[in-house]
């Protein structure tokens, strides 16, 4: 059928089956839009088959709710019945949980829009009767839609005639008494062939309730037929979700898988509103269940890796503070060696680097950062002589799996580091292949002196705030002293882009730079992820060049799967892509904080994605349990503070923005934000004395144009705000990228002025 037509719809692409049809994405020539076109399998259908395909059809178009997918048309064409969605972009539930454990947020919030979707088909008298993950689609910029009504039930004639539905939508589109459904989601009720109401639905959203907590289905055996006495028979397996999931949520879902309808929720309204009471304010302390859950449930749901490690920092036992730099290096090499392993999860280095000082179990370690193996050690350094040990740790019993101490002169630290990994690799049973062989050579610097200039760039840089200056000085050291050293440009490179990034560097005079060293050091080592990803970064800031970023954060990815910045500056880049990828950039971004789940970053591009999507709920959730966690992170004060300012709640934006500007000594982000939020709530004073503020300073240090023009727009001074976003488009500011899909913009994306520039940029979807 591809290529031909239906009335005015002409068929691209076939896309899936439901029930009763095949689905093709279609063209609506009249409205030229892009639908999804259900019609019948069979060649010559049977009355009854019609029939049915249209009740069905009807059934779904009764129910225009949110979170169920859309009727535009029923029809016949050539004798060819069809029905017309709205056309969906994303996946199916089944597909994501197919792909990795979901987050706790994220599983609450799927529920509830599923459960929504439920209430109002059966407010509306219809049972779906096949719920399912593979029936529920969500979209990428993270809505949920129940799809597929093929198997559905009628119970109350009367409340669809009264919604204006002819009696032909009234009949039941499947015969009570027959056992349909998909087995792993029927009820007993259901396997019984009994008659089966709104509770088999309640029993099919507990089913996947527990598959949302879990990442797997409470009564899967390993045939049909044991499936089903599972269902029958066994209770359900309320152990096997997360103890640090709620308990009240774990009830909810127990209830639900009730064997007696009885027993159950007696109507889905009464499991929205026993959801509902979930919602934990952000303000709750660390110790409640919601913080623990919602910051590991990601990990936690599932074991973690059979081939997973977690390298701690090594203890500096040289007695010199001063060359904490070089065993924090060390510590930091072996993490990005091993890291190339394929196979193997790395914690990230920020995650690991928590732990630096603490007097803490292996077991903890193991648990917090949901690892199996634990490599720990330590460093003396005298003169020329350095001395290393390593241990490697198995977390389930505390045993050593292997050791080894080194006493080697200073210029074998490359040697050393490479054996500990080839090491690591044996014992986790990872094949060395020639391409991991070539990763654990990780390339050394000339001599060790721009070793050690490297190493002390990056001890400062990983301190942020002034460090990322000072550490910038120590790149250019070390590559004045070995001029070949590809990693010392793709650090100079990327911190380059850093300071453009935080608006601590006017952009034209770090970016080019940047650009520069990039160049040089993918041409010095094509290998390096590190080299890939700074190039990335001059792609994504400087150029403008989406795919190109892409193809660059790919290829970093490629190298080393566990490189972090590469997975959240990626996710970030999906939001300027040909349209809104929200659901790929929050997977991104969930992967990024799986890996390196106590950094700040991670956790910040994952906040600022979901308030793009306008999930704010989910937004506020995440960052008040984060930083009711660990207060540190204050970047996340910024995704708080929008998103109480798009959900209205004024006092609560003002308040988080008013912490977050003090504790970054008045960044122009914050207090741009501040003003913003200050004038929203009618403050326009305190807006304005913010403006004349971050005017003053403009004149003597560097203030983006981006932080200038909010308090003008929000105050509704939209030809000033716009002189400084063309502002912004001139020095090539990275700050404008945000403007794109930030929601306190979006009145100036409606500018044609602002349209013009974002097409210039290449964003094309939003002009």
């Amino acid at each position: 059928m591809i290529g031909q037509s239906i009335a005015h719809y002409r068929i691209v692409k076939k896309i899936g089956a439901g029930g009763m049809g095949e689905v093709f994405l279609a063209e609506d020539t009249k409205l030229e839009r892009r639908v999804a076109i259900k019609v019948l399998l069979t060649t010559t259908p049977s009355e009854a088959q019609v029939a049915r395909f249209q009740r069905e059809a009807k059934a779904a178009a009764a129910l225009n709710h949110p979170n169920i997918v859309s009727i535009h048309e029923l029809g016949q064409a050539g004798g060819t019945p069809y029905v017309v969605m709205e056309w969906l972009e994303g996946r199916t539930l089944r597909e994501e949980l197919d792909e990795a454990p979901l987050s706790l947020a994220i599983a609450l919030t799927y529920a509830r829009d599923i459960v929504q979707g439920v209430v109002a088909a059966h407010e509306k008298g219809i049972c779906h009767r096949d719920l399912k993950p593979a029936n529920v689609f969500i979209t990428t910029d993270g809505r949920v839609k129940i799809l597929d009504f093929g198997l559905a039930q009628v119970r109350n004639t009367d409340q669809l005639l009264a919604a204006g539905f002819d009696s032909a939508a009234t009949g039941l589109v499947t015969t009570p008494g027959t056992m349909i459904g998909t087995t792993s989601y029927m009820s007993p009720e259901q396997l019984r062939g009994e008659p089966a109401d709104h509770r088999s639905d309640i029993f099919a959203v507990g089913l996947m309730f527990f598959e949302l907590l879990t990442g797997s289905r409470p009564f899967q055996e390993a045939t049909v037929v044991e499936t089903m006495h599972a269902i029958l028979k066994q209770p359900a397996p309320l152990d096997r979700i997360d103890p640090t999931v709620p308990r009240p949520l774990i009830d909810i879902v127990g209830r639900c898988l009730e064997k007696r309808p009885a027993d159950r929720f007696e109507s889905a309204r009464d499991l929205a509103v026993a959801l509902q009471t979930l919602t934990r304010p952000p303000s709750a302390t660390s110790s409640t269940a919601w913080d623990l859950a919602d910051r590991r449930l990601v990990s936690r749901s599932a074991p973690p890796p059979r081939t997973s490690i977690a390298v701690l920092p090594f203890a500096n036992m040289s007695g010199d503070a001063d060359m904490e730099f070089f065993s924090d290096g060390v510590t930091e090499e072996l993490i990005n060696t091993i890291a190339h392993l394929k196979g193997v999860q790395v914690a990230a280095r920020t995650s690991s680097f928590a732990f630096k000082g603490k007097s803490v179990g292996i077991a903890e370690v193991g648990k917090a950062l949901n690892v199996t193996t634990v490599l720990e050690g330590s460093v003396r350094r005298a003169g020329q002589k350095l001395r290393i040990t390593a241990q490697l740790i198995n977390v389930a019993n505390g045993y050593h799996l292997w050791s080894e101490k080194y006493d080697r002169q200073l210029d074998d630290v490359f040697a050393i580091q490479e054996d500990i990994a080839t090491n690591i690799a044996r014992k986790l049973e990872v094949a060395l292949t020639t391409s991991a062989v070539g990763a654990l050579a990780r390339p050394a610097a000339a001599t060790i002196e721009a070793y050690d200039l490297y190493l002390k760039g990056r001890y400062l840089v990983e301190q942020r705030g002034e460090g990322l200056a000072k550490g910038l000085e120590f790149f250019k050291q070390a590559i004045a002293v070995d001029p070949q050293y590809a990693l010392a440009y793709a650090g100079l490179s990327e911190t380059l882009s850093l300071l453009a990034v935080y608006a601590v560097v006017p952009p034209p005079r770090a970016l080019p730079e940047a650009k520069a060293a990039a160049t040089r050091a993918v041409e010095l080592d094509d290998r390096l992820a590190e080299a890939h990803n700074a190039m990335a970064l001059v792609r994504l800031f400087h150029d403008w060049d989406w795919s190109g970023a892409a193809a660059e954060f790919n290829r970093a990815l490629d190298i080393n799967p566990n490189y972090v910045p590469s997975r959240y500056w990626k996710a970030l880049l999906y939001l300027q892509m040909v349209k809104s990828e929200h659901g790929e950039a929050i997977r991104e971004s969930l992967r990024a904080v799986e890996l390196d789940p106590i950094a700040m970053l991670p956790a910040y591009s994952l906040g600022l994605i979901l308030v793009n999507a306008g999930r704010y709920d989910e937004a506020i959730a995440r960052c008040g349990a984060w930083l009711a966690e660990d207060p540190s992170q204050f970047l996340l004060l910024r995704v708080l503070g929008a998103a109480y300012l798009c959900t209205g709640r004024h006092d609560e934006a003002i308040a988080a923005l008013e912490k977050g500007s003090a504790v970054s000594h008045r960044h122009p982000w914050f207090i741009g934000e501040l003003g913003a939020a200050y004038a929203t709530a009618g403050r326009t004073a305190d807006a304005a004395a913010i403006q004349a503020e971050l005017v003053a300073r403009a004149g003597t240090t560097y203030i983006s144009p981006i932080s200038l023009s909010l308090i003008p727009l929000t105050l509704g001074h939209v030809d000033e705000s716009v002189r400084y976003l063309e502002r912004a488009f001139e020095a090539k500011d990275p700050m404008l990228i945000g403007t794109t899909n930030w929601p306190m913009y979006s009145e100036a994306r409606r500018d044609p002025r602002v349209q013009r520039i974002f097409e210039r940029m290449g964003v094309r979807w939003m002009a």
